[in-house]
């Protein structure tokens, strides 16, 4: 029996990667959005690649392997490119600084969504969950804000987390970490954020007054600054 790695355009330009022994049938099944999760709130979906392997463990391993690309990647993989793809491969393990700490990757088009959420949201907080694999952040899920001093705290609707942390498991992107504005301050955690923090490693993402954007590293000893590089693709 075959089975296949594929690869999915979802809206709002999210990729999804999975396997089945079944290709015709699961992006159906995704198209009509019968499988709950991920891609069921990301629809219209279009199969964009796919590849025939000879046992599923095969099949799982790119799909995994796949879902830790970067877009450009992707997008060379969609074209077929292998040049391109071995070319990002050598040359980019991964943001970094000169320090050699590691940070992370994020298109110009959710930069530019979390500015507009957080414009939105003023004088509250807005608030959200960043998707994505390894150190590639790929999709936002903008959140409600349940928290009695909206304009003051943040709290993301846990019904919101539940929905992310089930799609992550069914094969979606994972949950990476969060993200929320400070509608009168520098995008800084704050003492309140500071307090909330659980020390997990997530990151968090935090959108200032003057729309500037920065990303912390939520570690056992607090808070740590991560740089971050703009992918135009």
């Amino acid at each position: 029996m075959p089975f296949w790695a594929y690869l999915l355009h979802c809206r709002g330009g999210v990729f999804y990667s999975g396997h089945t022994d079944d290709l015709e049938n699961r992006v159906a099944e995704h198209k009509t959005g019968l499988i709950k999760g991920f891609t069921s709130k990301y629809l219209p979906v279009e199969l964009v690649w796919s590849e025939e392997f000879p046992t599923r463990i095969e099949a799982l391993e790119a799909e995994r392997r796949i879902k830790g690309w970067s877009r450009a990647k992707k997008l060379a993989l969609i074209r077929g490119d292998w040049d391109e793809i071995s070319r990002l491969a050598k040359g980019k393990s991964g943001p970094s600084t000169s320090s050699g700490r590691t940070g992370i990757s994020i298109s110009v088009a959710l930069v530019q969504a979390l500015k507009g959420e957080a414009r939105a949201a003023t004088p509250r907080e807005c608030c959200g969950i960043l998707l994505g694999a390894d150190k590639h952040i790929t999709a936002i899920t903008p959140a409600r804000n349940v928290h009695d001093s909206p304009e003051t705290h943040f709290e993301i609707d846990p019904q919101s987390l539940i929905d992310a942390h089930r799609a992550a498991r069914a094969g979606g992107p994972q949950v990476l970490g969060y993200y929320h504005s400070h509608p009168s301050s520098a995008p800084e955690p704050s003492s309140t954020d500071r307090a909330m923090a659980a020390g997990d490693g997530s990151i968090w993402a935090i959108i200032g007054e003057a729309g500037d954007i920065t990303f912390w590293k939520d570690g056992g000893a607090g808070f740590e600054a991560l740089p971050y590089a703009v992918e135009e693709v």
